[in-house]
């Protein structure tokens, strides 16, 4: 309700159906693009290891490049759109979609990630201010800018698993995109001396998977889907 989707499912019913019936209208390229995506969203989730699931992603991609041919397709929208459907019907998960690449997030989901670059250098406005030291070391290495593009465009669900990263993503419709700052902030925070000792961007990225791969939330009840470490998404 907070991302306005139901209001705009309920002002267009029927449209989905009609976006869906047209998906002949995708380009071949779009089309293969999409197809390229379906497998790697939420690999490790039962529901996208069955044709079901798969096609269910595949049916809301399409709709969207229909809805709209100036976004198509860009990468990261499938793993957004993956963990929607893991709650929602198509229909409504398409309507989230178009609240995030068109509201929420706008000028995220292009050829030129727009709105993720505008984000990245307020981020590290941010970044500089609160960890200074921080800031200037990973500048230095160049690689901030390159972990979070991918942090921001998947809303985290693609370096933390998904029973952790669902609620990150709760609120962020909450919050909106200070919530990922907020995040991205306490990862950098959390992980700052260990990375003020590595010397190449190789080392850092390492170091900040290890540390998010092992993000779990111990009150999921969809046990064996995080993997378990040392972190807790309490350290988030």
């Amino acid at each position: 309700r907070l991302s306005g989707a139901l209001f705009d499912l309920d002002r267009h019913r029927g449209t989905f159906a009609d976006l869906l019936s047209r998906k002949d209208q995708v380009s071949a390229l779009v089309a293969d693009e999409i197809e390229r995506d379906l497998h790697r969203s939420l690999p490790e989730h039962p529901a996208y290891q069955s044709d079901r699931g798969i096609s269910a992603l595949r049916n809301v991609l399409l709709a969207y490049a229909v809805h709209n041919p100036n976004v198509g397709y860009c990468q990261a929208m499938n793993m957004v759109t993956s963990l929607f459907l893991l709650h929602t019907s198509e229909e409504e998960a398409f309507w989230l979609l178009v609240s995030v690449v068109e509201r929420l997030l706008p000028d995220y989901y292009n050829k030129k990630v727009v709105g993720a670059i505008v984000d990245q250098n307020v981020f590290e406005i941010l970044l500089k201010k609160n960890l200074p030291e921080l800031h200037k070391h990973l500048c230095k290495l160049g690689v901030l800018k390159m972990v979070t593009m991918s942090w921001f465009l998947t809303l985290f669900l693609s370096i933390i698993p998904f029973t952790s990263a669902i609620h990150i993503v709760d609120c962020f419709f909450y919050e909106g995109t200070k919530f990922l700052f907020q995040v991205a902030l306490q990862i950098l925070h959390h992980n700052q001396n260990m990375l003020l000792m590595v010397q190449d961007d190789g080392e850092a990225m390492s170091l900040l998977n290890d540390f998010t791969d092992a993000i779990c939330n111990q009150d999921s009840p969809i046990q064996g889907m995080s993997k378990k470490g040392d972190g807790d998404f309490t350290a988030v």
